[in-house]
């Protein structure tokens, strides 16, 4: 009899949670035991858990206006503590064009529990901003008011999109852990999308199909000229098939972010949808762009991209100030390059396509992207050189996977040479040809030849990315450290220093370099080719320390790098899905001469190591040499490979953590 119970028990258990799971969460019904969960029981270092998403995304039909695509969202989320207030933060992006645009209808409520009352907050009207990002595109943004620890949050939405072609991703995965998502796409039948999908998590989609109908009116008016006019009105039934794409998920895991991730949006488990033709009921058929050929073929015919390219008026005489025809090609380049970023100061925009157009940005000395390198492009052309533009997909942007004009939001300028693609993007005043920003380092790009033709560009540095720096070091009895630092930067590294240093005056850098190295104190320091892109950057500076070495007894210990240490592996994931992305190939190189002091001797120092990553990926050498009273220590770590695949993830974390715990082992110093 007990064991009868004990399986009906667990019978009901199953029925009861299968009836949870299954039942409609509605709007504004939070429940107490929502309220008191301290933790999400499957990831109890979640800082909030989405409790339940529901997404219905389908077409409306009406006779005056055609099709509507309208997308409805309903979003349930727990805070267990103040690191995951940032999810009661929504943004809502709309598009628009002229006077046509989406629109958006917000409302929401926050629920905390007060002794054993639900207290609700809603969100009210004047809690909602809408901002112009720019002009394409508006933000509808909102945060949830009366937020606290332990609180649930609720919103849902309504897009009415006249886009009818831009249905937004199916995602089933978060930075945060998702208990339950339930989400479906209904498409008739005159509209053909084909699907991507993308990240590492098996997604059970289902796809049926229901019968639809629309009702078309029409007047009819009768009677003979001259005499009576009767007026009357008939409906008629479109019967069509709409395709339905359904998912249901239970218990998703986060996708935790860890350093050097491209874009973490390119991992998350989703369902692109991208239309490729649209067959109107007893209609002939449009196709949209199923080829890159066809992608290219309409950004370029574009009056704001491929008609920008024909316009030279406005620059020929610049152009003759600043090159003469007995210049061989390189200079050419170099000095059309560097003209055009001192001319158009970049205004933070991307784009592929102008906005006030280049003509304008040239006379105002300010535009996007496109205005930039498209001007860049027309000045090469105009000066015999063979330019042309790529398209490219910023990192932010992600990855296109299929053919498609949206998957493209940015621009540079290409020279294609005998040894390859010369990339150049004059939005950055501190870059030289073939040192593109991170931003523009995502995978490839598709450049658009005149003649009409395209092709792939792989975006990828060829050159490493270098840092090389020389300490000399004096210790002394008291463990008081004193030196110099010499340390240089060439491409993207150099760019990075340049873009984030160049700008800030000599006392900022001070301190900025001095709590990037362990609270130093940096005197007389000097930045060498600040401006000077073709060389390598450096910088120089005296510094002291009484924090670096340890006394302990007669023995002083120090790690051999000091404050250049790696202090710790970056990589801490168990497993991770997705690629460690570097940018670009790099090398850092560390040379230490350190002055032992007078009656003290090396007792002991790290052992020579060489470590290396499979398919000759990377390598670490480290080494110390000891001369009389001097001990010189040489480390060096070289990356070949920017992207590393997911399957490397355990050689690379083992690797990391065998780099950092070497440059952690003590030199011991013993008097003699």
């Amino acid at each position: 009899m007990p064991k009868l119970a004990t399986i009906l028990s667990v019978v009901m258990l199953l029925l009861s949670i299968s009836f949870t799971q299954a039942q409609q969460i509605k709007f504004g019904k939070v429940s107490k035991e929502e309220l008191q969960e301290k933790f999400y029981s499957l990831d109890s270092s979640a800082n909030a858990a989405i409790i339940y998403k529901k997404r219905r995304t389908y077409y409306d039909y009406n006779q005056q206006i055609g099709w509507t695509l309208i997308t409805k969202v309903h979003e349930r989320i727990k805070i267990y503590n103040k690191d995951g207030y940032d999810w009661a933060t929504k943004k809502i992006s709309l598009y628009k064009s002229g006077s046509t645009k989406e629109k958006v209808s917000i409302k929401g409520a926050t629920f905390n529990l007060n002794g054993n009352k639900i207290e609700k907050t809603k969100l009210k009207n004047n809690d909602i901003f809408n901002e112009d990002i720019n002009k394409n595109w508006s933000r509808s943004k909102f945060t949830m008011p009366n937020l606290n620890e332990g609180s649930v949050i609720e919103w849902e939405y309504s897009i009415r999109s006249p886009y009818i072609q831009n249905i937004d991703d199916m995602v089933f995965q978060y930075k945060i852990p998702l208990k339950h998502i339930d989400t479906q796409i209904e498409v008739p039948e005159f509209f053909v999308f084909k699907n991507q999908s993308k990240g590492y998590l098996p997604v059970n989609l289902e796809k049926t199909n229901k019968s639809s109908q629309i009702l078309l009116t029409s007047k009819n008016r009768t009677g003979d000229t001259g005499g009576p006019v009767t007026t009357s009105f008939s409906q008629d039934k479109v019967t069509f098939n709409s395709n339905i794409s359904h998912c249901i998920q239970e218990n998703i895991p986060a996708l935790i972010e860890e350093p050097y991730t491209n874009n973490i949006d390119n991992y998350i488990t989703s369902l692109k949808f991208e239309l490729t033709a649209y067959r109107p009921k007893d209609g002939i058929p449009k196709f949209y762009n199923t080829t890159w050929d066809n992608v290219t073929k309409t950004i370029y015919t574009s009056s704001n991209f491929g008609e920008q390219l024909k316009k030279s008026s406005h620059f020929k005489e610049d152009l003759t100030n600043i090159i003469n025809n007995s210049a061989s090609q390189n200079e050419k380049i170099i000095k059309i390059y560097q003209f055009v970023k001192g001319k158009i100061k970049w205004n933070n925009f991307r784009g592929k396509y102008t906005d006030k157009g280049v003509k304008k940005a040239y006379k105002e000395g300010l535009g996007n992207a496109a205005e930039i390198n498209l001007t860049l492009v027309a000045m090469l052309r105009e000066a015999g050189i063979k330019s042309n533009p790529i398209l490219v997909s910023t990192r932010d942007n992600g990855i296109p996977l299929f053919p498609t004009t949206q998957g493209f939001n940015y621009v540079i300028a290409g020279v294609e040479l005998s040894n390859g693609a010369l990339l150049l993007d004059a939005t950055e005043r501190h870059a030289p040809p073939n040192v593109l920003p991170l931003r523009a380092l995502n995978w490839q790009g598709r450049i658009i030849r005149k003649d009409g033709s395209s092709a792939q560009i792989d975006l990828s540095p060829k050159k490493y990315s270098s840092k090389k720096v020389y300490l000399n070091i004096k210790l002394d009895e008291e463990a008081f450290v004193t030196g110099s630092c010499r340390a240089m930067f060439s491409e993207l590294m150099a760019l990075n220093y340049r873009n984030n240093y160049n700008k800030v005056n000599n006392q900022d850098l001070i301190g900025k370099l001095e709590k990037e190295n362990g609270n130093i104190e940096i005197s007389e320091l000097k930045v060498s080719n600040e401006d000077d892109i073709s060389k390598a950057l450096a910088h120089t500076f005296s510094f002291e320390s009484d924090n670096q070495v340890e006394i302990i007894g007669d023995k002083m210990y120090f790690s051999p790098l000091f404050f250049l240490t790696e202090k710790q592996n970056p990589f801490k994931l168990e497993n991770r899905t997705y690629p460690v992305d570097f940018g670009a190939p790099f090398e850092e190189k560390y040379t230490i001469s350190i002055n032992i002091p007078e009656g003290y001797k090396v007792e002991s120092k790290p052992e020579n190591v060489g470590l290396g990553l499979p398919e000759q990926m990377g390598s670490f050498k480290f080494a110390t040499i000891l001369k009389g009273n001097k001990l010189q220590v040489l480390a060096s770590t070289k990356i070949n490979s920017p992207v590393i695949s997911p399957m490397y993830y355990a050689s690379l974390k083992e690797f990391y953590k065998k780099l950092v715990d070497k440059q952690l082992e003590k030199v011991v110093l013993s008097k003699i």
